[in-house]
């Protein structure tokens, strides 16, 4: 009786230990925003989209879409659920006051969010067709 409770125990006790040890995945984004002379840039708008791996195009209605406004130092932070190839924008709206109409400075990037990395892209704004900027 003894030694078929101590079966049942050494067959239960490595399943908990394993069951126990399992720590949930994650996928982080940190976005650089910089300039041309490679200062960063706060206050600039930042969104996250997913591109569709096939052709590089965004997923129209994806459920992934997240914005964010640099902090002092020109970076960004996203936390993701799942593993994804996403598509980076950058926008910043540049004030000069010698200029009557306001300049639109922006970039795109894409990229591949890996599990438990923290995977870093940086972007050098430019004037550009910043369409989707508007």
């Amino acid at each position: 009786m003894i030694i078929s409770k101590i079966k049942k125990i050494i067959l239960i006790l490595p399943i908990l230990v394993l069951t126990q040890c399992y720590t949930e995945p994650f996928f982080e984004l940190t976005v650089n925003i910089i300039d041309e002379n490679t200062n960063p840039i706060p206050n600039a708008t930042v969104t996250v989209e997913v591109t569709d791996v096939e052709n590089g195009d965004l997923v129209e209605g994806s459920i992934l879409y997240f914005e964010s406004i640099t902090n002092s130092s020109g970076t960004s932070m996203f936390n993701f659920e799942n593993k994804a190839f996403v598509t980076v924008r950058a926008c910043f709206e540049n004030n000069l006051s010698d200029i009557e109409e306001n300049e639109f400075l922006c970039k795109e990037g894409h990229i591949y969010l890996e599990e438990n990395i923290n995977k870093t892209i940086t972007l050098m704004l430019q004037s550009d067709d910043c369409a989707y900027c508007f």
